[in-house]
């Protein structure tokens, strides 16, 4: 009897706070760095992300769980194929197929004219090392229930060593520095 009671108790408080699990509707992820030539920008064309959140009455409670994932392979740059298999081979796309974030908390959510500025602590692996990073994201929640997550991260590729890549027999290198500006979608499923 008691551990149907304490089941209907945790369904009573998920129903009360809203809290549901969300996966990713839609979303953009570019990834920018600098050469000494020029300026340059990949693209993710595949992002899955879901998590676990609460919602109530239209107004973020908490993000629970988060978790993204990057296949490498769908990163694809303007600069065309040789750039993308340097990108692959960099990020040792074989033997690491995907990039990952895995929220490990939220240290922060307030909310701000309709929006909310969120600090969160995660773990990010990239090419098989996996770095403990902080971030600030914007929120923003839909008339739909779905809520929208953006912002930006500056990295060094070599924080998760990375040989930053080089073209034309070493005489173009790129720099270390990398951001990574996104924007993604969770709906409730």
């Amino acid at each position: 009897m008691r551990s149907k009671f304490v089941i209907l108790f945790f369904f009573a408080l998920s129903f009360v706070y809203g809290q549901a699990n969300y996966r990713a509707s839609n979303f953009s992820l570019a990834i920018k760095g600098t050469s000494n030539l020029h300026d340059w920008q990949s693209t993710a064309n595949e992002v899955r992300a879901d998590g676990s959140v609460s919602i109530a009455a239209g107004v973020l409670k908490s993000i629970n769980s988060l978790s993204v994932e990057i296949p490498v392979k769908t990163i694809k740059s303007t600069k065309g194929s040789i750039m993308d298999n340097k990108t692959y081979d960099a990020l040792k796309a074989n033997s690491n197929p995907n990039i990952q974030y895995k929220l490990e908390k939220v240290t922060g959510l307030n909310s701000r004219a309709g929006a909310y500025d969120i600090n969160t602590t995660g773990y990010l692996t990239i090419a098989g090392v996996t770095q403990k990073i902080d971030m600030y994201v914007q929120g923003k929640v839909g008339g739909d229930g779905s809520i929208t997550f953006s912002g930006s991260k500056k990295l060094k590729m070599t924080d998760y060593k990375i040989k930053p890549p080089t073209a034309l027999m070493g005489t173009m290198t790129t720099g270390d520095e990398i951001e990574i500006v996104f924007q993604v979608t969770l709906k409730q499923y």
